[in-house]
């Protein structure tokens, strides 16, 4: 019998997409031009893939999200440039809170607002999720706006664990929080290394969303693949 439900954040709650990156785009440029560096949108796309490249190298090969500013700093790096410290600060949280005004912003996938609150009536709810540029503290303002919040028990993002999905510690702490076992709990998202393969190991049944995106990942396979939130709560009543 399933007593809990855990969910990613991005694509399984809200759809993902590069919201903040022109604020970001705009604001590195404004530092740039107050320290009269000269570079071309080329050159900063260059450095941007190269912190790309090894964000997701630690993601995979570490089971670590870097933080923001290892991201500025890896981009500054490829460009051969040196901030002044308050100006590589103000980047950093640029780059981390500036999805808070980015227009548009995140929204809920169809039918999640209403799905969350019908399932807190009858199970114990977390969210885990692996951070990117934006950390914890800044997603769990959307959480807020949307009037979500409070239907979480338990919060687990990466970068304030310390270690990223597949790794166990990230769902089985988060089942501490949920006082639930592992037996007794399903995991929603949307990507089959990190959410499928890390609720499985971990002993959690695990669904797969396909709403927003479709992983074509086919190495684990999920419990059940669902293409909305209906469909999931269908699965959820078969389940007893």
């Amino acid at each position: 019998m399933i007593r809990a439900i855990t969910f990613d954040f991005w694509n399984t709650l809200y759809r993902a997409a590069a919201y903040a990156r022109p604020l970001r785009m705009r604001f590195l440029f404004e530092v740039f031009a107050r320290n009269q560096i000269d570079v071309t949108p080329d050159q900063v796309d260059e450095a941007e893939e190269v912190a790309r490249d090894e964000w997701n190298r630690i993601w995979r090969d570490d089971y670590r999200t870097p933080s923001s500013a290892e991201w500025v700093r890896w981009m500054l790096e490829a460009l051969m440039i040196q901030l002044p410290p308050d100006d590589f600060e103000a980047l950093a949280v640029c780059f981390d809170r500036s999805l808070l005004d980015a227009n548009p912003g995140p929204t809920l996938l169809d039918g999640a607002s209403e799905t969350i609150r019908r399932l807190a009536r009858r199970y114990r709810l977390g969210i885990i999720s692996d951070a990117g540029l934006s950390s914890g503290r800044t997603l769990r303002e959307f959480l807020s706006r949307d009037q979500l919040i409070d239907c979480f028990t338990c919060l687990t993002f990466s970068d304030e664990l310390g270690v990223s999905k597949p790794h166990a510690r990230a769902f089985l702490s988060t089942l501490d929080g949920l006082r639930t076992e592992p037996r007794e709990a399903v995991h929603l998202g949307d990507l089959t290394r990190s959410d499928i393969g890390g609720a499985k190991a971990a002993g959690m049944k695990a669904v797969r969303i396909v709403a927003n995106y479709d992983d074509p990942d086919r190495s684990i396979v999920p419990d059940a693949i669902v293409h909305s939130y209906a469909e999931f709560e269908a699965w959820l009543s078969e389940q007893g």
